[in-house]
């Protein structure tokens, strides 16, 4: 075949290298941690324990974090508040549901995920969710689907709506854990 090269495999390659250039690269080592490679091994068992591990509430065992948006015109951004703290959650673990109540005003709404230090958030989801005349006192569960984030990872949201007129709702989210080994 003209152009077909097969890679040698060489034992001395480090393990989870990110090229993918060799056999090993993209199968895995058995010493993979779920969701910090991005190989086969790696992903098989990120499915097994993804189905396997307990889910736990953040803030735990406290009142939700209050959430507000912005005031400054339609879906201006409020600011980012801490929901989870660095060095909370010891191990990789990703985030399923936010559970919003509280919310204080008939709207739209979206509200930002972020990972990341203070001024070095990246937003790792956005989910919507609407307050109608009905209110929305009850708790509102809103599926959330974020990658997953490394062991000791800080965690803030944010709120918008569709007003821009300072709303504010209380949020705790719900996550859990992949063992590392």
């Amino acid at each position: 075949m003209s152009g077909f090269k097969i890679k040698e495999i060489l034992v001395t390659d480090a393990n989870n290298a990110s090229a993918n250039e060799l056999m090993q690269d993209v199968i895995g080592n058995k010493d993979d941690i779920p969701g910090q490679s991005f190989s086969l091994v790696d992903y098989s068992k990120t499915g097994y324990y993804h189905v396997h591990s307990p889910a736990v509430t953040y803030p735990r065992a406290a009142d939700g974090v209050t959430v507000t948006a912005g005031n400054t015109g339609a879906w201006s951004e409020g600011a980012k508040v801490e929901i989870i703290p660095a060095n909370t959650i010891t191990k990789p673990f990703d985030i399923h549901w936010a559970l919003v109540s509280n919310v204080s005003a008939e709207d739209d709404y979206e509200l930002r995920l972020y990972s990341g230090g203070v001024g070095e958030e990246v937003e790792i989801s956005a989910v919507a969710f609407t307050r109608g005349a009905s209110g929305l006192n009850a708790n509102l569960q809103v599926r959330v689907q974020v990658p997953i984030n490394a062991a000791n990872s800080r965690i803030s949201a944010s709120l918008l709506c569709g007003d821009g007129d300072g709303a504010t709702g209380i949020v705790k989210l719900y996550t859990h854990t992949y063992p590392t080994s």
